[in-house]
């Protein structure tokens, strides 16, 4: 939708067609573009998908749209598709709202009813944003309830220090917590950060939110076994916040313009844990990132959601070893990466070369045992990235001209960024072994989990298809209640 505002607004008319699927959704783009009355076309969902497979299979449909399509395009402009005051007024004053019953328990009832009508809730009961609460919250740091953090997709959502607290109360957080919640709000927010992709698509992505660093042993958070699961206050209220501040800043909402086909997998919480400093031989994954380890950081990163975990074993059952857990790991990257290969050869999704194409991150969690061998046979972070991305790679000779051609139009395109280059132009000759993972760097090392642990990863776009990057590292800091992130 975007595209057909843009063209519109150069004087180019167009009919923006679409599912009746997603008819809310291209209404909502519509405004959130700054175009309500853009004219778009819907067809039938059951129809498309069932017949887009083939020429022959589509063709039917296609003709039997194809003159309402050109009467779109001809037809003059009405009084209202031309009246600019169909743009939404600005909603985003905080309204104070008073909700009574019989008694209390009923209107704390019609408190959460009240806001899942409206939009505000995630389906499961909520505590009620009072003033005081609100206040509480901001007693967890140092920011000005006023401070704005930057906007939040895809309705562009004023994202303030007030707001955030609203939705932290809601959550159930305490005011500890909040400095951490407001960080993550912050890698969100940064225009360099893709959260319209995570949070709208119909690909049901995630969200991993890793903090590093002493908070999260000061804040309790689970960092050893059931870390991705219930009951940890400070895992669930932290992520369940940001879930909230992305519904209610970003304006979110199920089939109308999150369109994730099979919902979000932990979608109350996202996937939200600490790493475990205490027993990790290994820096924190922020030192990586140019952080210093003494500092507390979180570190956001979208993650593919369907079929979310590529697990590499450990566990109570099954024998392991480090090698045999390195050599399992190796195994996936390359079968996922050679499948991808020919996408190298494309541009990509978006406007940046590469975007929802072609090498993936990988965020891998790996347990503390695997760690101590890990370190035991001489790996860091870095050596261990080294070693994973030198042994993810495949003769030259074994590569098919189909491949070899995708790599060398990723390069000309600016799939394979401009440093990789020289690494790609060497390989690519007989005798040399090609990497199928851009950069060492696209394989993200966290430690997690108790003894015994699993090790297993996550993945994602390497480039994402809206902006330049999703996943970021930010500091956590202005606590007033902790000790660290000060």
């Amino acid at each position: 939708m975007a595209g057909t505002v843009k063209l519109e607004k150069l004087g180019l008319p167009g009919v923006f067609m679409n599912c009746d699927t997603f008819d809310d959704d291209a209404g909502s783009a519509a405004v959130d573009n700054g175009m309500p009355a853009v004219r778009h076309h819907k067809i039938s969902s059951a129809e498309f998908y069932k017949l887009r497979g083939s020429v022959e299979t589509i063709r039917p449909l296609v003709e039997k749209i194809f003159d309402e399509l050109v009467d779109a395009i001809v037809t003059p402009l009405t009084s209202e598709e031309t009246d600019t005051s169909q743009l939404p007024p600005d909603t985003d004053g905080l309204p104070q709202l008073l909700y009574i019953g019989d008694s209390y328990e009923e209107a704390y009832e019609n408190f959460n009813q009240s806001y899942l009508v409206k939009q505000w809730g995630d389906g499961l009961p909520m505590v009620a944003p009072t003033p005081d609460r609100i206040r509480w919250m901001l007693t967890g740091t140092k920011r000005l309830s006023q401070e704005v953090l930057g906007t939040i997709n895809p309705k562009n959502g004023t994202a303030t220090i007030e707001k955030i607290a609203i939705n932290a109360v809601m959550a159930g957080a305490r005011p500890e917590y909040f400095p951490v919640i407001i960080s993550v709000i912050e890698a969100l927010t940064d225009n360099k950060f893709d959260d319209l992709h995570v949070l709208a698509s119909a690909g049901s992505f995630g969200l991993l939110i890793v903090v590093g660093g002493p908070i999260g042993k000061e804040l309790n958070m689970n960092s050893g076994i059931g870390f991705l699961g219930h009951s940890n206050r400070a895992n669930n209220t932290i992520g369940r916040a940001v879930r909230l501040a992305t519904l209610n800043i970003g304006r979110t909402w199920p089939a109308k313009n999150d369109m994730a086909l099979i919902g979000r997998l932990s979608a109350h919480t996202f996937f939200t844990f600490a790493e475990n400093s205490d027993m990790s031989p290994w820096q924190p994954y922020h030192a990586s990132r140019g952080f210093p380890a003494e500092q507390s950081c979180v570190t956001v990163a979208s993650i593919h959601g369907s079929g979310p975990l590529q697990h590499f074993y450990g566990g109570m059952i099954m024998t392991w070893t480090a090698d045999g857990i390195l050599d399992r790991m190796v195994d996936d990257l390359l079968r996922s990466s050679r499948r991808t290969l020919r996408e190298w050869g494309q541009k990509g999704m978006g406007v940046v070369p590469g975007s929802g194409v072609g090498a993936n991150n990988h965020m891998v969690i790996l347990f503390p045992e695997l760690v101590e061998e890990y370190k035991k046979m001489g790996y860091d972070q870095t050596k261990l990235q080294d070693e994973i991305y030198r042994r993810v790679s495949v003769p030259y000779e074994d590569l098919t001209s189909e491949e070899i051609e995708a790599i060398k139009t990723g390069m000309e395109l600016g799939v394979v960024p401009p440093e990789r280059k020289l690494v790609f132009e060497k390989a690519l000759h007989p005798g040399e072994k090609v990497p199928l993972l851009m950069m060492p760097e696209n394989i993200h090392l966290f430690v997690a989990g108790g003894a015994p642990g699993c090790a297993f990863s996550f993945n994602y776009y390497r480039v994402p298809p809206y902006t330049h990057t999703a996943i970021m590292t930010r500091p956590i800091t202005g606590a007033t209640l902790t000790r660290a992130g000060v």
